[in-house]
């Protein structure tokens, strides 16, 4: 897979008329009925509503579920001595601005000496002081490992893979680069895996530190606690499809012996293998109480790129996996419930771009409304969704002993906007990946240094 960084992938002018001139025939097709007919008009509002209230309903039950204090790991009698040994896989492309931090917390974990190493995986093309870093650390320090990659193609998974190859731990921890780990993240994660050998994947949370550098990173952060710690921590808790999206995961070594590595054709490799391992039967579990602090993408460009690679990702998987989970006799019919709604719903997010036209029918002639009962009521209720499950994180986090700053509070009154136009990435997503069919590139995010 072609690798590029954000100056490279860029958005042009040409690219932008590209996109408005694939979506206008489109909403042309679809909204001209409208004009003659009140019920089509009716019918198309009443469509949207349902499909956006489930959505927004599922993250307020996931709100509810997810807010209670969460459950501690069982204990283990194991002495440190007999503890399994961990091997903690950083893959690494222009990462000099973040690597220092990460491996700073690397070192402060709580976790036996001899127990754990650290495989960093750079990319051989690095054009910033990435593979000084990576070897300088393992110079000094005997529980690093480097390891360079001069290889064809690239992106976040065949660095992992390579990595994994070189690992020799029984549990692989795979972080981000800019992820750095609580102390105690290693030994809590280990001990899930020791106490349930059905366990094959452990996921923790992703807790964004960096709100103050820009507007974009502030929305972005308070985003990613919606989704670290209500709807992926709601899987957990209701048996459904649970996933290990974002910059880190534990693994038994097994998982890549049994199902495979990661598949480096994909822009979500994460939520690909999520995917695999409920085919093949294997527990993924997720622990919000196991913290890596990762950064935020600060400007634009950057927070546009990766989100943009995480949508057209999402629909790859979505079209790949959808039918296999259903034919599969691994997942619990809850599972299977729950993957298909979120893999529906993915593929469903573009064409909601329907929608934001719609006001302007009203604006110029008679206002209509959808076919539900109470259907304004909802639109406004829908809106608090959002903002009630920001301000649910926030308190259950100041409950546990987390902070959160003060910008963040006032975010969160406008997540439901935040959502609205975070669909538009999803339309250019759509258009990429089906409609004008262009390569997948791996856009590498920008880090907040970086950018200055």
């Amino acid at each position: 897979m072609e690798v590029r960084t954000v100056d490279q992938a860029g958005v042009s002018v040409r690219r932008l008329a590209t996109y408005l001139v694939v979506v206008a025939p489109f909403l042309a097709l679809v909204l001209a009925p409208g004009v003659f007919s009140i019920p089509y008009l009716r019918m198309l509002k009443t469509v949207l509503l349902v499909v956006i209230f489930v959505q927004l309903f599922r993250l307020a039950a996931s709100t509810l579920v997810s807010y209670p204090e969460v459950a501690d790991p069982p204990e283990t009698d194991l002495a440190d001595e007999d503890l399994p040994t961990v091997s903690v896989v950083i893959p690494a492309y222009n990462e000099a601005s973040v690597l220092p931090e990460t491996f700073d917390a690397c070192r402060a974990l709580d976790y036996p000496d001899e127990k754990f190493e650290v495989v960093v995986c750079y990319e051989a093309d690095c054009t910033d002081a990435t593979p000084e870093l990576v070897e300088e650390a393992a110079a000094t320090d005997d529980r690093f490992v480097a390891v360079e990659r001069d290889e064809p193609g690239g992106g976040k998974a065949a660095a992992a893979n390579y990595a994994i190859e070189r690992a020799s731990g029984d549990i692989i921890a795979s972080i981000d680069a800019d992820h750095q780990f609580a102390p105690d993240a290693v030994r809590r994660a280990v001990r899930w895996f020791v106490a349930d050998p059905e366990t094959w994947c452990v996921k923790g949370r992703c807790y964004g530190h960096n709100p103050t550098d820009s507007l974009v990173s502030l929305y972005a952060t308070v985003d990613r606690h919606i989704t670290e710690k209500v709807e992926l921590f709601a899987r957990e808790l209701f048996g459904g499809f649970q996933l290990f999206g974002g910059g880190q995961a534990f693994f038994r070594r097994d998982v890549f012996e049994t199902v495979g590595p990661f598949d480096e054709e994909v822009l979500v490799e994460d939520i690909d293998m999520s995917a695999k391992l409920h085919a093949n039967g294997k527990r993924i579990r997720m622990d919000p109480e196991i913290i890596t602090y990762e950064e935020q993408p600060a400007t634009l460009s950057a927070y546009w790129s990766q989100r943009k690679r995480w949508a057209r990702g999402w629909l790859q998987v979505s079209v790949r996996h959808l039918p296999r989970v259903l034919r599969s006799n691994n997942p619990s019919t809850m599972a299977k419930a729950d993957a298909a709604q979120t893999f529906t719903c993915a593929m469903l997010t573009p064409f909601l771009v329907v929608g934001y036209p719609l006001p302007l029918f009203d604006a110029l002639g008679e206002p209509t409304s959808a076919y539900v009962p109470y259907s304004e009521l909802l639109w406004l209720t829908m809106g608090v969704f959002p903002v009630a499950a920001a301000l649910a994180v926030f308190a259950a986090d100041r409950r546990d002993g987390y902070t959160h700053h003060p910008a963040e509070y006032v975010v969160a009154l406008t997540m439901g906007f935040y959502m609205l136009v975070n669909s538009l990435v999803y339309v250019v997503a759509f258009i990429e990946e089906f409609v004008l069919d262009r390569p997948a590139v791996y856009v590498t995010t920008t880090r907040a240094d970086d950018a200055e």
